[in-house]
């Protein structure tokens, strides 16, 4: 048990009530859950890999991951960071570079060098096995964020560890992220990594100085490959701070100073980094786009996406069936709260919420959810049974108080729209791993309170929500990813019957995403990125060098037909079915007389 902040009263001294999360099974079971932590971490990985076919591999979910891929293409190639413009004798400003949000310097452009680290990692996995070796990185972050999820719930319960490394690599957003060639995991990994280390160094545990340059190693590492890790380095630093206080050490004030300045010089390093990379005067290609809301207005209006939207509109019933879910869930551990004898309500609501999240998988298995309590129906669960005797030890008050911090000031700077297309508020991913041992250490208690058969009734009912939206998360990514798949090849095929013989065809497009997203066959293409307001003027200057016929990829068909001039003339009209409204059109560029 981990060393208490004060003393409990004589009722907490108690050993703690098995509980079905705390307990293990008789017979065989037992003896296969009672197995070493690294076999569960290992059996983790093998579940992992064996859903990596059904998720699909061969195109991406988000656009950042195709400028991540390309970035580390070049690399592996040994162009190094500059992505050079595909036709800059048609555009001179380079204002029609094709991958936005791109870095440009003195030296040209690099699609993703904001984090050089994780370009970097990127790069050696596809000189070792290519995209998949990417995502295999990947999923090696999201299961030593689960083990370090068990790790830290030994401070907190030891009987904890093996059901928390299940929740946080299945039951959790990190399950999804897992399969995105972005740095969510591995981040999450540093992040929890730095709250483990913290602890170890407020318990006085081992060589507490070591413990201290273990945090800030993670922290730095951290901040190196998400941007907002920065707020994970004051949420450990405030959370030391108040432990030192409250401890009068002066080694943890230390480990919190450092904490918060390792946070601050790894961002401000990672800037300088980048900018020497460029060649300097580094400037952000594209911006997000605003929301003409007021900041309250804004920060109300990302917290409801992040937390609490159950999808984006497209499945109303399903959506329905999620509200129904999450209501059920808070409901029923309000009761397991307040009237832990009250079984028929408590095991009503289980079921309740179980038959909502099953019937939203059967009704829509695609649907997206951003909300991360709607996500993660654990997470829910454990933060509504929380009481203050779960946080006696200091291991529990570290973990919560980083995370609460890291949280508050996420939401008060995320984009309004939070992390558009994402599942359970991509941006707070990072503590994940911090806050599972803190809900099962919550639900382990109120689950000690019910009788034997609600226990189980209740606990059934959260896996059930667990698995229904897992299930949800990982066939709507396979479902983009397909649906991706189709319009690249789309895209591929009308490149293809345009171009002669070892000629790359001209891709044009006004949709920021889509060359990012065409990663695969990048290389094979000269894509521009335009406004539709000059498009007209893109092409005519593309007609004048020569160029006879472009491939237009385009979600608003006539208007950007239109914008494209009176010297545009469309061929061919190719509409992949599936999603949205996308076009791939091939345009005649007739020479001036």
């Amino acid at each position: 048990m981990a060393r208490q902040l004060t003393a409990p009263p004589p009722s907490e001294e108690r050993a703690p009530t098995p509980t079905i999360l705390t307990s293990a099974p008789a017979g065989l079971a037992g003896r296969i859950w009672g197995a070493p932590l690294w076999a569960h971490a290992a059996t983790l990985a093998v579940v992992l890999l064996a859903l990596v076919p059904l998720v699909g591999v061969g195109a991406s979910f988000s656009a950042d991951e195709g400028a991540a891929i390309v970035q580390a293409h070049s690399l592996a190639k040994g162009d190094g960071w500059i992505v050079d413009h595909p036709a800059p004798q048609v555009d001179p400003t380079g204002k029609a570079y094709p991958l936005e949000l791109s870095i440009r310097g003195d030296k040209g452009t690099a699609p993703f060098a904001k984090h050089p680290l994780y370009a970097l990692l990127l790069a050696g996995a596809d000189r070792a096995g290519g995209h998949l070796a990417m995502v295999l990185l990947s999923l090696a972050g999201t299961v030593t964020a689960a083990l370090l999820a068990a790790a830290i719930s030994g401070y907190l319960r030891p009987g904890l560890s093996r059901p928390s490394l299940w929740v946080a690599g299945l039951a959790t957003p990190l399950l999804f992220d897992g399969y995105l060639v972005i740095a969510h995991t591995l981040g999450a990994a540093a992040a929890a990594g730095a709250v483990l280390l913290a602890i170890r160094a407020a318990e006085s545990k081992g060589r507490p100085v070591l413990a201290i340059a273990g945090v800030a190693g993670c922290i730095a590492v951290a901040v190196l490959l998400r941007n907002e890790a920065v707020f994970w380095g004051l949420g450990v630093g405030v959370t030391l701070a108040v432990v030192a206080f409250r401890r009068r050490s002066k080694l943890i004030a230390g480990a919190a100073v450092t904490a918060v300045v390792v946070a601050g010089l790894a961002h401000i390093g990672e800037a300088a980094w980048f900018d020497r990379l460029v060649g300097g005067h580094a400037v952000g290609l594209g911006s997000s786009p605003g929301s003409g809301l007021g900041f309250v207005a804004g920060r109300a209006q990302s917290l409801v996406i992040t937390w609490l939207r159950p999808g984006y509109g497209q499945f109303p019933g399903a959506e329905l069936a999620l509200v129904v879910m999450l209501g059920a869930v808070v409901a029923g551990t309000v009761a397991a709260r307040r009237h832990p004898d009250d079984r028929r309500v408590i095991a009503g609501l289980a079921i309740v919420a179980a038959a909502g999240a099953l019937i939203a998988l059967v009704v829509a298995p695609t649907n997206l959810v951003p909300g991360l309590l709607v996500a993660a129906p654990v997470v829910t669960a454990g933060l509504v049974a929380l009481r203050r005797s779960s946080l006696g030890s200091v291991g529990a008050q570290v973990a919560l108080g980083t995370f609460t911090v890291f949280a508050l000031a996420v939401a008060a700077t995320q984009y309004v729209q939070g992390g558009s297309g994402e599942w359970g508020g991509r941006y707070f991913a990072l503590g994940l791993p911090v806050l599972v041992p803190v809900v099962l250490l919550a639900l382990a208690e109120a689950g000690a309170r019910l009788d034997h058969v609600t226990r189980r009734v209740a606990t059934g009912g959260l896996v059930v929500c667990s698995l229904a939206t897992a299930a949800m998360g990982l066939s709507s990514q396979a479902d983009t990813h397909r649906f991706t798949a189709k319009l690249l090849s789309t895209i591929n095929r009308s490149g293809q019957s345009i171009s002669a013989a070892g000629e790359r065809p001209v891709m044009l497009t006004t949709s920021g995403a889509v060359p990012r997203l065409a990663w695969a066959t990048f290389d094979r293409q000269r894509w521009l990125l335009s406004d539709r307001a000059d498009l007209g003027a893109l092409t005519t200057r593309l007609a004048d060098a020569g160029t006879e016929r472009v491939v237009l990829v385009t979600a608003h068909r006539d208007e950007d037909v239109a914008a494209a001039g009176p010297r545009a003339r469309v061929v061919s009209d190719d509409h992949p079915t599936g999603r949205g409204t996308w076009h791939v059109l091939v345009l005649d560029l007739p020479q001036a007389p």
